[in-house]
């Protein structure tokens, strides 16, 4: 692999947007540089596996991210939405399973919204480079959280006690905390931060058929504490939104990368099949299939951009451009890799190749944070049964899984 692929996703895909991305010059480009170096340097060290996975896997990409956090290169939310947007790209050029490398993920909730104990005991951990889970999802299907059945009873000392099944929960054995979705006893959904060790959390790891770099699985609650320190502040369904509002355009970003690196690597081919002779000239029909899929990956990225700086400014159409965009963006870099793949041969299709792990990966995001069916009905639901100007939560824009 090259030493310099992350510094190089810069180069070839990032500096040409520049001028639009950063009109003002406002982003610590530098910091992106130092990022991708040091990203560089980590996969030297903790190379991208293409399977079989397993918790050497995952243990590789916890280093990283522990690495990142030591060398001051996580972001701890301070950072504009671009930065962590293009942060989130480079990312994904090098391997989709560093999607939450470089941010607090599903922590960002603990952060905005945990009590002060809360945010004093676990953000300073996940800034030290441990993860955070999410446990929205249950076996029904997660676009619909007003029929969570997971709930909380009052215990006899003032306590709750949370009960239920969540399903598709990723880094589920890895993570440190889960920000766990839930009826509170009054009934309306509430939200806590969960210690990941708590005896009451029992787990059913199942294995992906993507993203495979986390476990994957169910997790189950019986009768898990809820103190009151460890509620988030807020209305439940109120934080979701607000949330995948800001986080989908990340994995959007990580998705693009993962894309924008096959992209590169057949392009790559097809220029050396050229230069050595083994072709005279490439077939029209490539070059249309090459400039198509440059042009879906671009309009994906800026599509994401903004979506990121919508839910930053707190616009009201934030969450319903983030959630069209996620689909959009990872539809067109599922497309653009189904057409490209084939132009390299058949040795693109190794079990153990990049480029097969790369549409595995596209082909699971398919599915995460929001089956894209349910994204664009919830979209399409909005733009014809209300005013443009005026937006309404619809459910279908929360995950199916996470």
């Amino acid at each position: 692999m090259n030493p310099n692929i992350s510094v190089e996703a810069i180069g070839i895909w990032l500096e040409p947007l520049r001028p639009l991305l950063d009109p003002g010059n406002h982003l610590d480009w530098p910091r992106l540089t130092a990022l991708a170096e040091t990203l560089d340097e980590l996969i030297a060290i903790h190379p991208i596996a293409t399977g079989p996975y397993g918790h050497e896997r995952s243990d590789q990409l916890r280093a990283i991210r522990i690495e990142l956090a030591r060398s001051g290169l996580l972001d701890t939310t301070q950072q504009p939405a671009l930065f962590a947007v293009l942060a989130q790209f480079v990312c994904g050029y090098c391997d989709i399973d560093l999607r939450d490398s470089t941010g607090l993920g599903h922590g960002a909730l603990i952060a905005h919204h945990a009590s002060p104990a809360a945010r004093r005991h676990w953000v300073p951990r996940l800034l030290d480079g441990e993860l955070a889970g999410i446990a929205v999802t249950e076996p029904h299907g997660g676009s619909n959280p007003a029929a969570t059945t997971t709930a909380a009873v009052t215990a006899k000392d003032g306590s709750w006690r949370v009960t239920g099944r969540k399903a598709w929960i990723s880094r589920l054995t890895e993570a440190t905390v889960f920000v766990v979705f839930f009826r509170a006893p009054d009934g309306h959904l509430a939200a806590a931060a969960v210690d990941a060790t708590e005896p009451g959390l029992h787990r059913q790891p199942i294995t992906p058929a993507g993203l495979a770099g986390w476990a994957w699985g169910i997790l189950d609650l019986d009768q898990v504490p809820i103190r009151p320190d460890d509620v988030l502040r807020g209305d439940g369904m109120a934080l979701l939104r607000n949330h995948f509002a800001r986080y989908r355009p990340l994995i959007t970003a990580t998705a693009l990368g993962g894309a924008a690196a096959m992209f590169d690597a057949v392009t790559a081919a097809l220029t050396d099949r050229q230069t050595t002779g083994g072709v005279a000239r490439l077939r029209d029909t490539a070059l249309v299939t090459v400039g198509r899929a440059h042009a879906q990956l671009v309009t994906g990225l800026l599509g994401a951009v903004a979506a990121a700086q919508l839910a930053e400014s707190g616009h009201p159409h934030a969450e319903r451009w983030s959630a069209v965009m996620k689909a959009h963006g990872i539809d067109l870099a599922d497309r653009a890799t189904t057409d490209l793949m084939p132009l390299v041969g058949a040795a693109g299709f190794r079990a153990d190749g990049q480029l097969v792990k790369i549409r595995r990966d596209l082909g699971a995001l398919l599915y995460a944070d929001g089956v894209h069916d349910s994204l664009y009905r919830a979209a399409g639901k909005q733009h014809t049964a209300l005013t443009a100007s005026s937006p309404h939560p619809v459910s279908g824009l929360l995950p199916v899984s996470a």
